[in-house]
């Protein structure tokens, strides 16, 4: 039985396989750097899939969709990528290197123009929503270390192929991964935006109004998209009622289109936090 083992064909060896026998193959320091960016593509293309049935088109394909030029990591991404294929073609799991497709697209552009700047907008916050972001990147900053070491512990339970808990572990790593990501992006962009009038109503502020038709009174407090919360009364600035609040004084009045009609507000107070 051992002897079948060792002599299974090199054109029979899956995705999977070859990616636990190359990260065994790196230093630690190496295996650091370059872990992730591989098995991002190993989840793609499939763990059980047979490394002899992919193609350079394949291979393009994927680099074009997850390697752009506005990643910062792209460097790393395309070098870890490329000693991926340089090792399945000397190990003879593979007939090409792949690697020659791995390369990061520039956006096109002609002669004599600019080059292309991705410049993300700033996202208004208060700053309560701000600290709120910390707090949340701070407890997922916490929780990863245990994730994993949950993956470590189930890799290690055998054939990765069978093997729920290790699929379930990565899946939820990813996907705080992701979370991390969008928080940390969303931290660098907010700006608190500082009150331009004094008593009118701004990002942070707290107003009081009054609906004309019935006499109802609520009490909003303006926030930016990303902090919006109705049942906490906090309505974001973007909105259609928050667009309309903004920038209002007391004794103000507005009008909101909805979809029930035109609705009609007076503005009774405004508190700044």
């Amino acid at each position: 039985m051992r002897e079948e083992a060792a002599v299974r064909p090199a054109t029979r060896v899956t995705i999977g396989e070859a990616f636990s026998e190359y990260l065994e193959s790196l230093k630690p320091e190496q295996r650091h750097q370059q872990e992730t960016f591989i098995r991002n593509y190993v989840e793609h293309a499939g763990e059980g899939t047979v490394i002899a049935t992919l193609t350079g088109s394949r291979v393009e394909s994927y680099v074009e969709a997850r390697v752009k030029a506005s990643d910062p990591n792209a460097p790393d991404r395309v070098a870890a990528l490329k000693s991926w294929f340089q090792f399945l073609k000397k190990k003879g799991y593979a007939a090409q290197n792949f690697g020659v497709h791995v390369r990061v697209k520039r956006p096109a552009r002609r002669a004599g123009s600019a080059p292309v700047r991705i410049v993300q907008e700033p996202l208004a916050m208060t700053g309560e929503g701000i600290a709120a972001l910390q707090r949340e990147l701070d407890e997922i900053n916490r929780k990863i270390p245990d994730m994993q070491r949950e993956i470590e512990l189930a890799r290690s339970d055998g054939d990765l192929r069978e093997n729920a808990p290790y699929h379930a572990a990565r899946e939820a790593l990813a996907f705080t991964n992701a979370k991390k990501d969008q928080l940390e992006n969303s931290l660098k962009r907010a700006v608190t935006v500082a009150h331009q009038t004094e008593g009118s109503s701004a990002l942070g502020s707290t107003v009081t109004v009054t609906r004309l038709d019935n006499g109802r009174q609520s009490v909003y407090k303006l926030v930016g998209a990303r902090e919006a919360n109705a049942a906490a009364q906090k309505i974001s600035v973007e909105s259609p009622v928050g667009r309309q609040l903004l920038g209002r004084k007391p004794g103000d009045e507005v009008v909101v289109t909805a979809p029930s009609g035109s609705i009609h507000f007076r503005v009774e107070a405004v508190a700044h936090d």
